[in-house]
């Protein structure tokens, strides 16, 4: 892995990627499928040291904390198999990848210690950065923290031509987004409490590719950085530590239309976007992120700008472009078929948590904009000490129009092959929701009652919802999902979803 991230690296940009103990970016291994047409994944146990002095316990997918790069073609047939050598249940949901419901890997198809599951994959969407992690209710939050996820990449003719960077782990580089929060032991802390049920997960280190404050030392030149937000629930707000500008080039299901010049580049849990940066004058600079303004993740080191990886170029040339036109984006008709499914978001303990929160003065500090330590301790208190809740009050916590998620509630049906039109709200909810919806890729007509911003405008199969706003999409289902084996519609803050805010639903 070294020898690959330091190509290009001279030796004065070695010496200082190495002084104070800095680690290199740790790339995942890409994973394709053998000469049989087979991929093989292993759910496994392992460890790793995130804090000087300290071992934590971690899960991995064939490696001890995160998993590999999985790469697969469009028109590509595969057969992937997951063994579950974990302690405990686990599924493997394919985030983003169009599959019939019965290959999805949702809540449905748990994976019991040491049986493996199998399905095939027929690839039919075009190149994306997609991901997969598990996806068992109610511990779903629990399995990722713990290092459940790795990347799915499809490539295709059309992306093949461009002259964008395609060096894994050289010039085009993955970046999975996630923030821990460590007991005084090591290990990782996490307690269905009253302000995780409604903030979200709320960690104090921030890692990159399992790894705290990296550095990555490619070629000077374009670089390109597959974004995924990896968080349990934590949004960032990207940017460089030079002013320099990203260009959006793709979304969640791939390429847009053309490149998005961003200086700050909001990213929320379950989202991927890739961009380039140029990176042709060899200067280094810093990815950062500012502060969101969800108080209870604005504690710190979250509340200034925080560097997350440092970017050091090497003294060879890089090979890519960014392209002035990318892919051609199929046009969103003007009439639009009536809305036929409505997706309320809904927080039903949410008084119990806004309490508790306001007793300890933090929505006054934050008004102020100064930092006061008393405040700040007993809001981690209540984080970290705060009682777990009764499972029958963790599962009803949240819902999706008024239904908490369970086995038992019938879900609703939508049509097969049919472009739709959905409607996400949350009604008179502030928090961030980051819908995602199975089976398919979409497109978001409306944002807010507005035109989406243009970064928004390519495939998703995540759209961010808060302050009480709305999304219209634009949507297909092309395979089945019958009601045995449905589908899912559900927050990606994990906690939201492991507390009742999902729903299912079957493609006939």
């Amino acid at each position: 892995m070294a020898a690959t991230l330091l190509a290009g690296a001279s030796h004065s940009t070695r010496a200082q990627a190495g002084s104070g103990g800095r680690q290199l970016l740790p790339i995942p291994p890409e994973l394709r499928a053998d000469s049989q047409g087979q991929i093989k994944l292993t759910a496994q146990t392992g460890s790793q040291s995130f804090l000087p002095g300290l071992t934590t316990q971690t899960y991995g997918f064939n490696g001890p904390f995160l998993g590999p790069a999985i790469r697969v073609r469009k028109g590509e047939q595969v057969r992937v198999s997951v063994l579950n050598r974990l302690p405990q249940n686990v599924t493997a949901h394919w985030h983003g990848l169009i599959v019939p419901g019965s290959a999805d890997g949702g809540p449905y198809m748990p994976i019991k210690p040491g049986e493996t599951w199998t399905v095939d994959w027929n690839i039919i969407q075009p190149a994306a950065t997609l991901w997969f992690h598990p996806h068992l209710y109610p511990t779903t939050a629990e399995l990722v923290l713990k290092g459940l996820a790795g990347f799915i990449i499809i490539d295709d003719e059309e992306s093949a031509a461009l002259p964008v960077p395609a060096r894994w782990g050289v010039d085009d580089i993955p970046l999975v987004l996630q923030d821990r929060r460590f007991t005084s032991d090591g290990q990782f802390f996490h307690r269905f409490n009253e302000i995780t049920i409604a903030a979200g997960y709320s960690g104090d280190h921030m890692l990159v590719n399992g790894s705290v404050n990296p550095v990555v030392q490619p070629p000077r030149g374009w670089l390109r950085f597959r974004i995924l937000d990896g968080s349990n629930g934590r949004n960032y707000r990207v940017t460089t530590s030079d002013k320099r500008p990203m260009y959006v080039i793709a979304s969640d299901g791939g390429f847009l239309s053309e490149p998005v010049k961003l200086d700050v580049l909001p990213i929320a849990a379950g989202e991927r976007y890739e961009v380039m940066i140029d990176a042709r004058n060899g200067k280094p600079f810093d990815f950062l992120t500012l502060p969101v303004p969800q108080p209870v993740m604005r504690l710190a080191p979250f509340d200034k700008a925080l560097s997350i990886l440092s970017v050091v170029p090497g003294t060879s040339e890089g090979e890519g472009q960014l392209p002035d036109s990318l892919v051609n984006l199929p046009p969103i008709p003007q009439t639009l078929p009536p809305i036929s499914q409505r997706l309320v978001m809904q927080m039903n303990r949410r008084k119990q948590a806004d309490k508790l929160i306001d007793a300890t003065g933090l929505q006054k500090m934050m008004a102020s904009g100064a930092t006061d330590p008393t405040v700040v301790a007993k809001v981690v208190e209540l984080i970290t000490r705060g009682p777990a809740l009764p499972l029958k009050a963790q599962l009803t916590a949240n819902a999706i129009n008024g239904v908490s998620f369970s086995f038992t509630e019938p879900g609703f049906t939508a049509a097969r092959n049919r472009y739709l039109r959905w409607k996400i709200s949350e009604g008179q909810d502030k928090m961030l929701h980051p819908v995602h919806i199975h089976g398919c890729q979409f497109r978001v007509t409306q944002y807010n009652g507005n035109q989406p911003p243009l970064y928004m405008r390519g495939w998703k199969d995540t759209v961010p919802i808060v302050d009480g706003g709305t999304a219209e999409i634009y949507i297909r289902f092309p395979l089945p999902a019958m009601p045995d084996m449905p589908y899912m519609a559900h927050c990606h803050v994990l906690e939201h979803e492991d507390s009742g805010m999902m729903t299912e639903f079957s493609v006939p």
